[in-house]
């Protein structure tokens, strides 16, 4: 993941526009900013401020429907992962470890939980 120490220390996301990732992948991206989001088990107004700087950044425009899509389809853990699996695209994987690393940094040091989460994925998305 050396991209993203490039975008890291530039002080921010890179711009992608979401809107090129399939409706799929979209979902998925959804599920994974809720997912870190809620890691620990709480969410607070600022929590909820970065998730709207971040999908303004994105041009995240459906986000609240891919996150209904997700939360209709995706149950539990085990799920989240399968869904994983399914997302081929190399860009559209790391726009999505790029965003939930971001989302997990905007108060310091990410949370173990956040943590878990972008490593098990990355581990997936490594495998052959």
């Amino acid at each position: 993941m050396k991209e993203n120490a490039v975008y890291l220390l530039t002080g921010g996301l890179v711009m992608h526009d979401v809107g090129k990732l399939t409706r799929e992948e979209r979902v998925f991206l959804a599920g994974c900013i809720r997912a870190v989001t809620m890691a620990d088990g709480t969410i607070d107004e600022g929590e909820l401020d970065d998730i709207d700087s971040i999908l303004e950044k994105l041009k995240f425009r459906d986000y609240e429907e891919c996150l209904v899509d997700f939360e209709e389809n995706i149950k539990d853990e085990e799920s989240f992962y399968e869904y994983a699996r399914r997302i081929k695209s190399r860009e559209a994987r790391d726009i999505i470890l790029e965003t939930i690393y971001e989302l997990s940094l905007q108060n310091g040091m990410p949370e173990e939980s956040e943590e878990n989460i972008f490593n098990r994925l990355n581990r997936i998305w490594q495998e052959k």
